[in-house]
């Protein structure tokens, strides 16, 4: 059940979850294994990934202090809104912010990496996010949609990047609720960072082998 104040709150937490867990890089990784200019990230003693990872980081120390005033003029002068004021839930919150940048990060370098093999790797991040956008809570709560969309809903890793930040944020959740579902969200973490291994190892093969 929303009400205004319930709407505004939930869309007022999509800001804040989106700004911190949001990846914009596979721009960048894209030009640069088409144009081979992973090869000299190659050379040096770090894995690429840490390049690609303080890239995306840089930016949130800045979010953060746009975020801070922003987010407390809403919550002072707009009625109605709500944010969880349980220490336990703004730890969740906190962890599970990270899950959720993981997450999205290891994606994104995933759909990057396909461009050792195909030239259109920016495409199919598109359609990643379409899905992403519909199916992780970012433009409608996940609770407004069908029983059987939220049923299919659960076994995907989409609402753990958007909708369990947000449901911990708004006090959504339990405390137990909200731990049970961090749970779940950082073995989707390992899940995705074992398919960047696999992925990782043989598209450096393949970008051996076409001698780069």
């Amino acid at each position: 059940n929303f009400d205004r104040g319930a709407f505004i709150s939930y869309y007022l937490a999509a800001v804040i979850v989106r700004n911190m867990t949001g990846v914009w890089f596979i721009w960048e990784m894209d030009r640069d294994i088409r144009f081979g200019e992973l090869s000299f990230r190659l050379l040096r003693p770090m894995n690429p990934i840490i390049h690609y990872m303080a890239l995306s980081l840089s930016s949130k120390p800045l979010r953060v202090v746009l975020l801070v005033p922003a987010t407390i003029i809403v919550l002072l002068y707009v009625p109605g809104v709500r944010l969880t004021a349980s220490p336990a839930l703004w730890i969740i919150f906190m962890l599970s912010l990270a899950g959720s940048w993981a997450i999205l990060f290891l994606t994104q370098y995933i759909i990057g990496l396909f461009g050792f093999w195909i030239t259109q790797s920016l495409s199919l991040n598109d359609v990643w996010f379409g899905v992403y956008s519909l199916c992780s809570g970012y433009l409608i709560p996940l609770s407004l949609f069908p029983p059987a969309l939220r049923q299919a809903f659960e076994v995907l890793p989409f609402q753990y990047t958007m909708s369990l930040p947000i449901n911990v944020l708004t006090n959504q959740l339990t405390s137990g609720q909200a731990f049970g579902r961090l749970l779940i969200q950082w073995v989707w973490v390992l899940v995705f960072y074992s398919a960047y291994r696999f992925v990782w190892l043989r598209g450096l093969k393949r970008y051996s082998a076409v001698g780069a």
